[in-house]
C-alpha cells in the first residue's frame, strides 16, 4: 500500500504536467517536461524518472492518478 506522504499534487493543462511547487526547492509553478509515453506509462504503474527543472533534484514517479504524482520517498 502507498503511503500518502509520497504523493504530490499536479495540474495538467493543455497536455502538460505543472506542479504549483517544487517539493524540494519550493519554486512556484514548475512545468515537468514529461512525453506523452512517460506520463502514460505512469498511469499504467510504470516507474518513470524525471528530472525537475528548478533544482535538477531526480523525482523517480512510482504511478500517477488523475490529481497525485506518487513517488518512492517522502514529498511532504
Amino acid at each position: 500500500m502507498y503511503n500518502f506522504h509520497h504523493t504530490w499534487p499536479y495540474e495538467k493543462m493543455m497536455g502538460e504536467i505543472y506542479l504549483n511547487e517544487c517539493p524540494f526547492c519550493h519554486e512556484s509553478s514548475v512545468h515537468i517536461h514529461m512525453k506523452k509515453d512517460d506520463f502514460e506509462k505512469a498511469f499504467e504503474e510504470v516507474k518513470t524518472h524525471v528530472v525537475m527543472p528548478c533544482c535538477h533534484e531526480k523525482l523517480v514517479i512510482l504511478k500517477m492518478d488523475d490529481d497525485y504524482i506518487w513517488s518512492d520517498r517522502p514529498l511532504r
